[in-house]
């Protein structure tokens, strides 16, 4: 008998259905999709999902992402064009070691003359050529050579004992453009709905596509967003969901990160993609 395809929803609800999947409220009790009451007001008005549980208590949940900085995601392209290929290419691991190639914001020009799988190229050839080395625990900024622009990397270092080793990749954070400006937005844009959807409880889930913003950020955040947005006060939980690696792995981390910090966690497979990842190690 053939398996069933994998059914591929708007990543939004997917994220949605997920953590439905994993949440139990306070009382441990987990609830069951319903209700998906953007489908049928499409103009930007309703949430994504209404829940409930074996009470008929309503829980409304809605999604946003959230960025580390306004303007990232006209970022992401050339950024993760030229630097992803360090964290996925597994022969530049190095044993017992930790290296993390920090890029800043904007850093990488935009215009017909610059190909960014190119610069991808010539940062993949540089880190070959530096890696060897790399301080064995500190950090240190590097000049990417050949590139015809100028583009300086600040690479951490530290030891990871019993590990193959880890790459990561991140973003240097622009200081005219500060988180918690990207974050206010999104809870305007989003909270004022999600209160006003009737339900016994009401969730806001954050989605961080990057590896750029703590829990601790959030946290302050949204405390200190309270008074210039009271509505905040009817949201009852905010969890964030971080999913950089969501289509690679297939597995997700929820973490509830307000009010009072990260207080509950739960991990998620999406079969989908672990299944995938599985049958390709095969």
């Amino acid at each position: 008998m053939s398996q069933k395809s994998p059914t591929f929803e708007r990543d939004d609800i997917q994220l949605v259905k997920l953590f439905l999947g994993g949440y139990k409220d306070p009382a441990g009790i987990r609830y069951l999709l319903v209700e998906r009451p953007d489908t049928v007001e499409r103009t930007g008005k309703a949430i994504e999902a209404v829940a409930v549980d074996k009470h008929s208590h309503r829980l409304a949940v809605e999604h946003t992402v959230v960025q580390a900085f306004e303007g990232k995601r006209d970022d992401d392209v050339p950024f993760l064009t030229a630097f992803e290929r360090l964290r996925l290419d597994k022969s530049l691991l190095m044993s017992n070691r930790f290296i993390d190639v920090a890029c800043p914001t904007f850093a990488i020009p935009k215009g017909k003359r610059i190909v960014w799988k190119e610069v991808g190229e010539k940062v993949d050839a540089w880190f070959i050529s530096a890696r060897n080395e790399l301080p064995t625990d500190g950090q240190r900024w590097h000049a990417i050579p050949h590139l015809g622009f100028n583009l300086n990397v600040l690479v951490q270092t530290r030891d990871l004992p019993g590990t193959e080793g880890v790459i990561v990749v991140s973003r240097i954070l622009p200081s005219d453009r500060p988180f918690i400006d990207a974050l206010r937005t999104a809870l305007h844009n989003k909270v004022p709905k999600l209160v006003g959807t009737l339900a016994d409880n009401h969730i806001l889930l954050l989605e961080d596509e990057g590896v750029a913003i703590g829990f601790s950020q959030i946290t302050k955040g949204v405390e200190s967003s309270v008074e210039g947005l009271p509505e905040l006060n009817k949201v009852d939980e905010l969890w964030l969901v971080k999913t950089m690696g969501w289509k690679t792995s297939g597995h997700l981390f929820y973490s509830q990160v307000w009010p009072g910090g990260v207080t509950q966690r739960f991990k998620v497979a999406d079969v989908r993609y672990s299944s995938r990842k599985a049958a390709s190690n095969e």
